[in-house]
Parts: structure tokens; sequence; C-alpha cells
């Protein structure tokens, strides 16, 4: 399990970075988005663990990106609530994190 939790680490740290970007590039400050990043680490951990902890884990498949834009879209709802229906929609902060430029 370590090293299934070492690449969800790697893979959190790369999404972060660039809802961090994305979250920047419309305004929030850095205080603001380092609150809505720490949440949202510690609800995609949390849902890893417990997708990971189910007895049906072999037969259900999830997916670490998806868990990382429902936990960030948690998180800035919480923190933003108006970005809901624009840079903090699902749709936004999934192509925020395919950004590979």
């Amino acid at each position: 399990m370590p090293n299934d939790y070492d690449g969800h680490s790697l893979e959190f740290t790369r999404y972060a970075s660039r809802l961090e970007r994305h979250l920047r590039k419309n305004g929030i400050s850095c205080r603001d988005a380092d609150l809505i990043i720490e949440e949202s680490s510690e609800l995609y951990f949390a849902k890893l663990r417990s997708v990971e902890n189910r007895f049906f884990r072999l037969v259900r498949k999830y997916d670490p990106e998806q868990v990382f834009v429902e936990s960030a879209c948690i998180a800035i709802e919480r923190h933003i609530p108006g970005a809901k229906s624009t840079y903090g929609s699902r749709s936004e902060i999934a192509r925020c994190i395919h950004w590979t430029g």
C-alpha cells in the first residue's frame, strides 16, 4: 500500500500545482489557494482510503484524477461559493488539471 500512496501523492502534487495556477489566474490569493488545496488534500486522501478499504475495491475501479476534481470542487465551493458556476466548476477544474503546456 505505501507504493500506492506514493503514487497518489505524486499525482496529487501535480494536480494541486495546476489547480493553484488556475486559482491564481482567476484572482484567488495565495493564502486562499493554499487553504483550498489543503482541504482538497484532506478530501482526496480520505476518499482514496475509503475506496481502497471497501471489500469490492477489486471490482470497482476509481480514477484518482476524478477524485481530485471532486475534492477540489468541494473545497472551492466551501471557500468561494460563487465560483461553482465559473472557474470552480467540475469541467473547469478537470480542464485545468489536464493542461500539459
